[in-house]
């Protein structure tokens, strides 16, 4: 499978400055996959055909601060054979092969996450994807360096 592209259609981002934090929060993400079709994109040599796998992606925070959601579309290249029984399985039990959800996983997580890290530091939410950073690390960063 040959990822085309990702594309996005709908983002929707909210703060809730009511909700007051006394403690940790909680933040879950839930990737979705609403439909798969089967769709002509142009290309450097005329159009291809693709599968257009539509997503909703979600991230909530308990308590309720806020909300960051993004609709798109994941764009995938398979063969002709690998591609009707990739449609059959979604339209008979909205099923897919493991390997195929895998990497469609993959690509609109990457994208959803690197765009809601973006939302949230301008929204004023805490980031969807924290970065640790050890003590060890922390410590090596404030020693002098020699010159």
């Amino acid at each position: 499978m040959a990822i085309v592209g990702v594309r996005i259609d709908k983002i929707e981002a909210s703060r809730n400055n009511q909700t007051k934090v006394d403690g940790s929060v909680r933040i879950g993400s839930s990737p979705r996959i609403l439909s798969i079709t089967e769709n002509q994109v142009p290309s450097a040599t005329g159009k291809m055909n693709v599968l257009e796998v539509g997503f909703e992606y979600f991230i909530n925070y308990d308590p309720a601060l806020g909300s960051i959601r993004i609709d798109g579309a994941v764009l995938a290249q398979e063969k002709d054979e690998r591609k009707k029984k990739v449609l059959n399985d979604w339209k008979s039990e909205r099923k897919l092969p493991q390997d195929f959800s895998t990497e469609i996983l993959k690509q609109l997580t990457q994208r959803s996450m690197l765009i809601s890290m973006l939302l949230a530091r301008e929204m004023g939410l805490p980031s969807p994807l924290p970065l640790r950073i050890s003590q060890q690390e922390a410590a090596s960063a404030q020693e002098p360096t020699q010159q």
